[in-house]
């Protein structure tokens, strides 16, 4: 019965050769067409979109459609179990002008729903080389507030820690250097606002240009601004390579920020932060499903 069923799927195939081959001279863009389309699709992303909706959003990569991996996590659903334990992370709290390591920055991990950091989950404070060795429960999703002699005070929202992961920086803005860090549009903090600077991320973890943020405690007093070639504009239409923006002079109290693609107005992700008057707010903001 396995050989007769084998023999007659190879009858079967010999017969759809033979007659696509038959009639290949009265039909032969029909027959082309079966094979090319399953061979090349495109040689463009534009080849790919103008084949409908089923295609949304692919790119051409060797002559086929396929999805883009920079978006490709939003069309994904989440299936992580619930993290447990812990996990370590090695930050070097540096100075954003000259990227020179700060030895003795004291950084307090803080539940993110407590807004002052009264119950402190942890301390810690940087060694010579500007580190800071934290261990946080896995999953966190609060976050550092940090201090320091000559650093302006920072409210820094990490990503969902979910295992340990590479050492990285946490860039510390000169407390002489906020008040005029936004003189060149025109902006300026009162004593009653705060500034979010943030960088919004691709599926792949990298910097996304193309983006627009969004928040609703943003007001007539507040300035938007997205980073171009390393410094803020506030006429930039979206951001660049950088991935970077954020808002100038927001309400304090907290905020919910939103990233979205600006060709599609497509919602990438979302993310609820803590803002206090006299604290800078910086934060990632990353692709829901990612």
């Amino acid at each position: 019965m396995r050989i007769s069923a084998v023999v007659s799927e190879r009858t079967m195939t010999r017969h759809r050769l033979f007659l696509c081959l038959g009639i290949l001279s009265a039909t032969s863009s029909a027959c082309s067409m079966v094979v090319d389309s399953e061979r090349v699709q495109c040689k463009t992303a534009s080849d790919c979109t103008s084949r409908g909706p089923a295609y949304a959003g692919n790119v051409c990569t060797d002559s086929v459609c396929r999805p883009d991996p920079t978006w490709a996590c939003l069309n994904e659903q989440n299936t992580d179990d619930v993290a447990s334990g812990t996990v370590h992370v090695v930050f070097t709290g540096a100075d954003l002008l000259s990227q020179k390591p700060l030895p003795g920055i004291s950084l307090t991990l803080c539940a993110k729903l407590d807004a002052d950091c009264q119950l402190p989950i942890a301390q810690y404070q940087s060694n010579q080389a500007g580190q800071l060795d934290v261990e946080m429960p896995a999953g966190f999703d609060g976050y550092f507030q940090t201090e320091g002699d000559g650093i302006y005070p920072t409210l820094f929202f990490p990503p969902n820690t979910r295992k340990q992961r590479a050492s990285s920086t946490l860039p510390m803005v000169p407390a002489n250097f906020f008040g005029g860090m936004f003189s060149g549009i025109g902006a300026s903090v009162s004593a009653d606002r705060t500034v979010i600077m943030t960088t919004a991320l691709d599926c792949l973890g990298r910097p996304a240009a193309g983006m627009v943020l969004s928040s609703d405690e943003t007001d007539e007093s507040t300035t938007m601004y997205f980073l171009q070639g390393g410094l803020p504009s506030k006429t930039a239409p979206t951001t660049d390579d950088s991935g970077a923006g954020g808002f100038v002079n927001i309400k304090t109290g907290g905020a919910v920020i939103t990233s979205a693609i600006a060709a599609t107005n497509r919602v990438v992700g979302t993310v609820a932060v803590q803002t206090r008057p006299g604290h800078l707010t910086m934060v990632l903001v990353l692709p829901s499903g990612s």
